[in-house]
C-alpha cells in the first residue's frame, strides 16, 4: 500500500481563525483510492517552515503541500518547493497568458503580482485550475510524487476529483479498487451499535465506528482489492442491515437526510413546512440546500420568541403563561397555527432548551417538544437529548427528519 503525507499551509490554520477543512478531504480520498496517510503537518507561511514540513514528509511516497499559491507576498509554497528540491522555478509565458485570460473574462485587471503564479518548478508539471487564477502542479522525483495545490477548497476539491485521481492511476499509484459501503445510524450510540453489531464475522473487511458532531454514528466497512478479484460484499453488508432492523435502529445510507426527505416526498407529490424555535431556522435550511426541493417545501416560520409564536402561530397567551413555551401544548398550538398558514400535506413544529442555561428539574436543558400534522393527523411528541448546544440542536434537526421519513414509508 502506498503511503501519503499532507502539509497545509497557512498562518491562518495555525493561528485558529481558520479551519484546516482541506486535510479532511484529502485524507477521505486517499482513503477511498487505498492509499494510507502517514503524516500530517501544518505550518506557517514560512520557507524554512515548509521545507521543515516537506524534510518530515520525505519517507511518504505521495506528498501534499495544500495552500500558498496565490499572489501576494506570504505565498511562498513555489520558493519553498524549489528550495528544499534545489532546482529553479521557471516562468511559463502560455500559463501566464491563461491567467491573463482569466481576468480579462471577468472583466478585471490582472496584477503584475499574479506572475509568480506562472512560475514552475523545473521539470514539473501544471494542474489546470478551472476555478481560480493559481495552477496546482506536480512533480515526481524517482518514486515519489509532490503535488502543490491552492488552498481553497472552491478550487482544490475540483483539481483532486478531476485531475489528481488521472495523475495518481497514471503513475501507478492506483492499482486496485476500493469497496467502501457506509451506514448512518440515527437515535442510537456509538457503544450500543458496537455491542449489537461486534458478533458479526467481518472477514478481512475494515470497519470503523464513527461519531459524528451532526449527531448520528457512522459505520464504514470497506475493502481494497485487485481489479481482477470478484468480491461479493452483500453477506456481510445484510448481516449488519438485518442486525440494524432486528434492533428497531433507523439507519440510511450515506445520505443526508433533508435528500432523503425531500425524494420521500416527490415521489409521494406531498408538501412541508416548518415552525422552528429551538433550530432557529435550521431545519429549513438544511431543506432548502437541495435542488428542486421548492416542488415540496412550501415555507417556514422561525418563532423564537413567545411574542412570535402568539403573532404568527397564534398560540395563546394562557397557554404561554400556564404551560410554557416548551411544553406539550405549546407545540400543538404551534403545529395548528402553521397548518393555517401553509395548509401542507406535513406540518411540523419544534420547541425546546438547548442550554445551557434555562433549564430546570421540571423542563431540563435537551428538552424539546415535536407537533406533527400528517393530513388531519395531529402527533406530539417528547424527547429529552443529552449534549451541548449545538448538539441538542442537531438531534432535535436530526429526528424531524427521521419521524417524517419514517411516518411517510409507513403511511403513504
Amino acid at each position: 500500500m502506498f503511503t501519503s503525507s499532507i502539509i497545509t499551509i497557512g498562518s491562518e490554520i495555525m493561528g485558529g481563525i481558520i479551519e484546516d477543512t482541506n486535510f479532511t478531504f484529502i485524507a477521505k480520498f486517499l482513503k477511498n483510492m487505498g492509499i494510507k496517510v502517514l503524516k500530517r503537518v501544518s505550518v506557517h507561511d514560512n520557507i524554512d517552515d515548509i521545507c521543515g514540513g516537506l524534510k518530515y514528509s520525505y519517507d511518504t511516497d505521495i506528498i501534499f503541500l495544500m495552500g500558498g499559491l496565490g499572489p501576494t507576498g506570504d505565498d511562498i509554497t513555489r520558493e519553498a518547493f524549489s528550495k528544499f528540491l534545489n532546482k529553479r522555478l521557471v516562468f511559463n509565458e502560455n500559463q501566464w497568458q491563461k491567467i491573463v485570460s482569466f481576468f480579462k473574462n471577468r472583466g478585471r485587471i490582472v496584477s503584475e503580482s499574479n506572475k509568480k503564479q506562472a512560475e514552475i518548478i523545473e521539470g514539473g508539471y501544471f494542474i489546470e485550475n478551472e476555478n481560480g487564477t493559481a495552477p496546482g502542479m506536480y512533480y515526481k522525483e524517482k518514486n515519489k510524487i509532490f503535488f502543490l495545490l491552492p488552498g481553497p477548497p472552491k478550487e482544490n476539491i475540483p483539481m483532486i476529483q478531476n485531475s489528481i485521481i488521472k495523475i495518481l492511476k497514471e503513475n501507478n499509484y492506483i492499482n486496485g479498487i476500493l469497496h467502501s459501503r457506509v451506514f448512518r445510524l440515527y437515535g442510537v450510540g456509538e457503544g450500543e451499535i458496537y455491542d449489537i453489531v461486534k458478533d458479526i464475522d467481518n472477514k478481512d473487511m475494515n470497519v470503523g465506528y464513527y461519531f459524528t458532531s451532526k449527531g448520528w454514528v457512522e459505520i464504514h466497512l470497506t475493502k481494497f482489492f485487485k481489479e481482477e478479484e470478484k468480491i461479493d460484499f452483500s453477506e456481510i453488508e445484510n448481516l449488519y442491515i438485518e442486525k440494524f432492523n432486528t434492533n428497531k435502529i433507523f439507519w440510511t445510507d450515506d445520505y443526508d437526510l433533508s435528500y432523503i426527505l425531500y425524494k420521500e416526498l416527490e415521489q409521494r407529490g406531498l408538501t412541508i413546512s416548518f415552525a422552528e424555535s429551538i433550530t432557529g431556522g435550521n431545519i429549513s435550511g438544511n431543506f432548502v440546500r437541495n435542488p428542486g426541493v421548492s416542488n415540496v417545501f412550501m415555507g417556514s416560520i422561525i418563532c423564537y420568541s413567545n411574542e412570535s409564536k402568539k403573532k404568527l402561530l397564534k398560540v395563546k397567551e394562557k397557554t404561554l403563561k400556564r404551560d410554557g413555551a416548551v411544553s406539550e401544548n405549546t407545540a400543538k398550538e404551534m403545529v395548528i397555527g402553521l397548518k393555517s398558514v401553509f395548509n401542507t400535506d406535513i406540518s411540523v413544529a419544534v420547541t425546546g432548551i438547548a442550554g445551557p442555561s434555562g433549564g430546570s428539574d421540571k423542563k431540563p436543558v435537551g428538552l424539546v417538544y415535536f407537533g406533527f400534522i400528517f393530513k388531519d393527523r395531529i402527533f406530539i411528541k417528547k424527547e429529552i437529548f443529552i449534549g451541548d448546544r449545538e448538539r441538542i440542536i442537531n438531534r432535535a434537526i436530526n429526528y424531524v427528519f427521521v419521524e417524517v421519513i419514517k411516518f411517510l414509508r409507513s403511511n403513504f
